[in-house]
Parts: structure tokens; sequence; C-alpha cells
């Protein structure tokens, strides 16, 4: 999904990106004599687009330079609290969620949408960081949001989220992956979730009247989606996300470590450890080299040769 439909190169330079700068295209005029037409060039200014605020969206943003977000349940729990506490203080209501080790999905109600999501990725970022001693910016910015208009779209659109586990190959079912909004119509079932966040569950619910013709439907869906997608056999893996979530990666390298801290390995116990993770949890290269502080390309040469 695209956030503008408009052809002309965008500048975003706000956390928010509440207005949206555009070069001007050349005028061309027709008022010479002799009916030539003339170009007349204009002044470097810009066209402001402001992004709409009232609505049904999709927003969606990563870790800053693709880097793991969530690394433990505190971090996963910190962030739906954030955004419940924001949700109510700004008018907005949440229908769908859905929390990866690297990226974030929502779908939202809202009449005050970069309000909203400037106080939440910035009132996460700050207790993040206060909480593990970073100074660091955690997200990329700006956000990116798309707006949705029709009921068909918008139960798609939840669909979407509802998959992007399965879609990513870390889970088979959604019931299996745990930080996601689909908890919530699991009639009967217990929650721990609803204690930290409140989810519209109305739409849903509505419109798939039972668990089963909502599994249904995400299926059918996933595999609309794996048909359209057809794996490269250049990238490391079939999907575009890692197999193995970045938590299980971490518990694996803290296993390995026994205590002690990563900065006091030796560059041969560092590459054992690489080697290990690669080879014993089928680690990405992103992920080893993410959670490493190595160099992607020397991670990569690395595992490589063993």
């Amino acid at each position: 999904m695209k956030m503008y439909n408009d052809n002309f190169p965008i500048s975003q330079d706000q956390f928010g990106d509440d207005h949206i700068s555009i070069s001007a295209p050349t005028k061309i005029s027709t008022n010479d004599k002799s009916g030539n037409h003339s170009v007349i060039k204009q002044a470097n200014k810009p066209i402001v687009i402001s992004r709409k605020q009232e609505g049904n969206f999709h927003v969606f943003f990563r870790g800053n330079s693709k880097h793991t977000i969530f690394y433990n349940d505190e971090d996963f729990i910190v962030f739906l609290k954030k955004c419940d506490f924001f949700a109510q203080k700004y008018d907005t209501k949440i229908f769908a969620f859905v929390l990866m080790d690297n990226h974030v999905h929502i779908h939202l109600e809202t009449k005050n949408l970069t309000t909203f999501m400037t106080a939440l990725l910035i009132g996460f970022a700050r207790s993040y960081n206060k909480r593990k001693g970073l100074s660091d910016k955690i997200f990329r910015t700006p956000f990116s949001s798309s707006q949705i208009y029709s009921k068909a779209l918008i139960i798609e659109n939840l669909l979407y989220i509802f998959s992007n586990p399965i879609n990513a190959g870390i889970c088979s079912n959604p019931w299996e992956y745990k930080w996601s909004s689909y908890h919530f119509h699991n009639a009967g079932r217990k929650n721990p979730l609803q204690t930290i966040i409140e989810v519209d569950t109305s739409l849903v619910d509505s419109t798939f009247p039972n668990k089963n013709s909502l599994d249904k439907a995400i299926f059918d869906f996933n595999a609309d989606i794996s048909k359209k997608t057809k794996p490269d056999s250049k990238s490391e893996n079939r999907s575009n996300w890692p197999l193995t979530p970045d938590y299980e990666v971490i518990k694996h390298m803290d296993a390995i470590l026994a205590g002690r801290h990563l900065f006091t390995l030796s560059k041969e116990e560092l590459k054992t450890l690489m080697i290990r993770l690669r080879r014993e949890k089928d680690a990405t290269y992103r992920q080893i080299a993410t959670l490493t502080h190595g160099c992607y390309e020397e991670v990569r040469r690395i595992c490589q040769l063993f």
C-alpha cells in the first residue's frame, strides 16, 4: 500500500510526516506570439500535502535500520501499554495489531493520527532507552500510513495483519503467535493481552461469527498471498522475515554466553558464537549482525566458511 498517489519526489522531514513537501512541476506557457511553447522556470516553491488525520488507517513502521525492537516480553508489554494509553488519550480505536520482532502493523480509527502516532513512538522510545541505558533512535521515521475507505478493504487489511506471522514463516497457525490481536477473537480462551490493551472487536466479530470462520478467512487470505509471492532463490530465506524469531535467537545466545558479556569475547570466540547461532538456530545474517554488533558482510563471510 502506498501512502500517497502523487508522482512527485517526496521529502519527508518531520517525525510524524504531518506535512509533505513536493517539488513543483515546470510550468508551460503558450503566450508567445509565434505560437511556440515557452518554458517558464518557477522558483523552487514546495507544494504541501497534508497527511489525512481522520478515518480508518493501516499504520506500519520498522526498527531503525531494520534492527530488532522487541527482545523480550517486557518490550512487547510496554509497547502495548503505551499504545493503549495514548489511544485513550487521543480518541483512537485499535482494531488490530501485530508486533513482530523488528516491525509493527496496527489498524486503527482516529481523528488525530499524527498526534497519536507521534506520542506513541516517542513515548515508547523514551521508556525503551531509559530501561536499556540507550540514547539512539529506535524507529525508522517517519511512520507510514494508508487510509482505507471501504469495509471490504478494512476486512482485507485486518486479515493481512493476522496473517503476518504465518506469511513470515514464524508459525503455521494464527493462534500460535503470541503478540497479535487475533487472540481477542478467541471466545472462551484465556487472553492475557486483554489486561494490557483494549481492542475493538466489533467489526471482525460481526463479519466472522465464530473462530472457525475467522481462521478459514485467514488461511484463505494467506494462501492467496503465497500464490502471488514467488520465493527468491538468491535470498537466504524463503520469506522476507526470519523464520526463527529474534527472541529465540537471543535466548540461545544467552545460553551460549552463560553469563559472560558479549564484549569480553575474543575474536575467535565471537566467530564461534556467530557460527553456532547460524547452525543451531538457523539465524539469519541480519539477526547475527544485529545481536553481535557486527558487520553484515563480515558475518556472512564467516558463516559461509564453515
